[in-house]
């Protein structure tokens, strides 16, 4: 199997895959989205059988999805939408796929054409959202985090998302309360990954004032584990205000923690 890039006139990027096998080759060229792209979503007349093909094609592109081959994943989800262009779902299957393999303005127009069809539907949203954030728009991704919450503010994901962009932002007291909101709602939500989450694509730069926060959110949890953790991430980032930590109230429900009182005892060795 070759993986190539193909451009047509409309100037946008579209993977292209060839197969060969049996002494024939079958050159698949995605257009898909080149005809929907920026221009008004009009629904067509879908036939039964090709809603059951469509459904069938987004199956299987789940599969591959969930092997970590997106470009085979994107090939069956593109092949589902060309079958039913009318299903706001598979855009934004097509947007996720497009997401992994870092064809940002794709997705984009894959998630803009999700929301067209179905301008209720909260997840197309949160994954704009996501993706505006990969290319460095953090205005535009906590506009749409935040009209995903409008829709469905149930949804854990889309708080610790939110929450990242205001740590990312050193809006510090913000991401605290979304990230509160967020693990309320599923306390195991920082341990999966569903649709994008920028939790999980942030900068490697982990500055003091982020992973203390973290360490009062997870201490108000009574996580002392990893109120303990984040704390001496933040001491390594340069971090020195034990007084900060001795009177801040969110770490009353692990201040009596062996793995907390022992951590205290080594910070107040380091911090001098």
């Amino acid at each position: 199997m070759v993986l190539k890039a193909c451009r047509i006139k409309t100037g946008i990027t579209l993977p292209r895959q060839t197969f060969c096998g049996r002494g024939r080759c079958f050159l698949l060229l995605v257009l898909l989205l080149a005809a929907a792209c920026r221009t008004a979503v009009v629904r067509v007349p879908v036939s039964p059988e090709n809603i059951q093909r469509a459904n069938a094609a987004a199956n299987e592109g789940d599969v591959l999805f969930a092997r970590k081959d997106y470009y085979a994943a994107l090939i069956k989800y593109l092949e589902a939408a060309q079958f039913n262009p009318n299903n706001e779902y598979i855009y934004n299957k097509v947007g996720i796929a497009y997401s992994r393999l870092q064809f940002y303005r794709e997705a984009t127009d894959a998630f803009t054409r999700s929301i067209g069809l179905n301008p209720k539907y909260p997840y197309s949203y949160n994954n704009l959202g996501s993706v505006y954030f990969a290319m460095d728009n953090k205005k535009k991704a906590e506009s749409y985090f935040r009209k995903a919450i409008s829709i469905k503010n149930d949804d854990a994901s889309f708080h610790i998302n939110l929450g990242t962009l205001y740590f990312e932002t050193k809006k510090f007291q913000k991401g605290l309360e979304e990230y509160r909101k967020g693990l309320a709602l599923d306390p195991e939500v920082l341990n999966r990954t569903g649709g994008l989450s920028v939790a999980a694509s942030t900068s490697a730069q982990n500055s003091a004032e982020k992973s203390y926060s973290m360490a009062r959110l997870h201490a108000s949890l009574g996580n002392a584990e990893l109120t303990v953790e984040n704390l001496q991430q933040a001491i390594a980032n340069g971090f020195t205000d034990l007084e900060a930590i001795r009177t801040e109230h969110d770490f009353d429900p692990v201040r009596k923690d062996e793995k907390f009182v022992a951590f205290m005892k080594y910070a107040a060795q380091v911090i001098k």
